[in-house]
C-alpha cells in the first residue's frame, strides 16, 4: 500500500502472522510504510496475550472491562490514596506534587499497581511489546496466537487541537493544562469521545526501562475500544504471533537480552536473574521432580505473610506491561 495512504475502518484482525523475531521486525517495517506519512512518524507498541476477537482483547482500558463503570475512577482513586500512603512514602516518586499534577501522578501510580484506570500502556520499543505479548500467558491462552498492536500516536492525536502554535498530532505531557480540559475529572470539553496519546510521569523504574507511554481515554461512562473507532485503521495495526512459535520467539528474545530482569530493574527480579545465569553457565544441576516440588513448597512457606503488590484483584485480559505483574 502506498506510503501515507488513508485507510478507513475499525481494526479487528491481524495484517500478518509471524513465526520469529526476524519476521516480527520485518512486519514492523511494513507497518511503518502502511501508517506512516513520509518523514513524520513515531510508532508505539503494545503486547497482548491474544489477538482481538469477538469475546475480548480489544484495546479497552481496565476500568471499562468486565462491566465496570468508568466513572468509578474517583472511588478507586480515593481508596488507593487512603491505603497506599504508608507504602509510597519510601518511593522515589514521593512526595506527591500539588494541584492538578497530583491527580495525574496518583492515576499513573494506580495503573502501575494494577488498579483499574482509563489508561492503556504502550512502549516505544517493539521488542519490549513482543516480550509482553508472550509473557504471563495462562491456561486460557494455550494454543492461541498472541498479538502486538502498533500505533501511530501522531495520527491518533490529529483529532485534537491541543495548542494553536503546534502542528496537529502533538503528543502532550499529562501535566499540560490542555490535557485537563479534554481528559481531567472535570473536563471542559465533554464532547470528546476519543482517546489521545500522552506522555506520563516517569515515576517508577519500570516505566523508564520499558520506555512506557500511554493512551488516555475520556472521563466518560461510555468508553469505546481504541481499535473499534471508524478511522482506527488510519493509525493502528495488529500483528499476530503464531502460537506454535511462541517458545522459539521467547528463547530468541532471551538471547537478545530482552528479559524480565531488563524490563523490571529492581530487587524483585534479582533472584530469578541469578537462577537464570546459573542455569546458562552450567552451574546449577537439573533438579529431580521431587526436589523441585520441595523447593517450591519451601518458597511458598517462606513468602507467606509477606505483603506485596500484585494487582491480581483487577486482572484482565490483555497485557499491561507497566505494572508489577505483566498480565493485567
Amino acid at each position: 500500500m502506498p506510503n501515507g495512504e488513508q485507510l478507513t475502518g475499525p481494526v479487528t484482525q491481524c495484517v500478518s502472522r509471524i513465526n520469529s523475531v526476524d519476521g516480527f521486525l520485518n512486519a514492523v517495517d511494513k507497518v511503518f510504510q502502511r501508517i506512516c506519512p513520509i518523514g513524520r512518524c513515531e510508532l508505539w507498541y503494545r503486547g497482548q496475550n491474544q489477538p482481538a476477537n469477538p469475546t475480548g482483547f480489544n484495546l479497552t482500558p481496565s476500568i471499562a472491562r468486565s462491566g465496570r463503570n468508568p466513572l468509578m475512577e474517583i472511588i478507586y482513586l480515593s481508596k488507593f490514596k487512603s491505603y497506599a500512603i504508608p507504602s509510597v512514602q519510601g518511593l522515589p516518586s514521593f512526595p506527591i506534587p500539588n494541584g492538578s499534577d497530583a491527580y495525574w501522578h496518583w492515576l499513573f501510580m494506580m495503573q502501575h499497581y494494577g488498579v483499574p484506570t482509563r489508561l492503556l500502556d504502550w512502549s516505544r520499543d517493539a521488542l519490549t511489546a513482543l516480550f509482553f505479548a508472550l509473557d504471563g500467558r495462562g491456561p486460557n491462552d494455550a494454543g492461541k496466537d498472541a498479538a502486538v498492536w502498533i500505533l501511530n500516536p501522531v495520527r491518533l492525536n490529529e483529532a485534537f487541537s491541543f495548542h494553536s502554535f503546534v502542528n496537529p498530532g502533538y503528543i502532550p505531557n499529562v501535566n499540560e493544562r490542555i490535557v485537563n480540559l479534554y481528559f481531567g475529572p472535570n473536563a471542559e470539553i465533554p464532547s470528546n469521545k476519543k482517546p489521545a496519546a500522552v506522555i506520563g510521569p516517569l515515576n517508577n523504574t519500570h516505566i523508564v526501562a520499558q520506555r512506557g507511554v500511554f493512551t488516555l481515554f475520556p472521563h466518560d461512562k461510555e468508553i469505546k475500544s481504541l481499535n473499534l473507532f471508524s478511522d482506527a485503521s488510519n493509525y493502528l495495526v495488529e500483528i499476530c504471533i503464531a502460537a506454535e512459535s511462541i517458545s522459539l520467539i521467547s528463547e530468541q528474545l532471551k538471547r537478545y537480552g530482552v528479559t524480565r530482569f531488563t524490563l523490571y530493574p529492581d530487587i524483585t527480579e534479582v533472584r530469578n536473574q541469578i537462577a537464570l545465569e546459573g542455569e546458562e553457565e552450567g552451574q546449577l544441576p537439573v533438579a529431580a521432580p521431587d526436589t523441585t516440588q520441595e523447593i517450591a513448597t519451601q518458597s511458598v512457606k517462606i513468602n507467606q505473610g509477606k505483603p506485596h503488590f500484585t494487582g491480581s484483584a483487577f486482572n484482565e485480559t490483555g497485557s499491561s506491561f507497566l505494572s508489577v505483574k505483566s498480565h493485567e
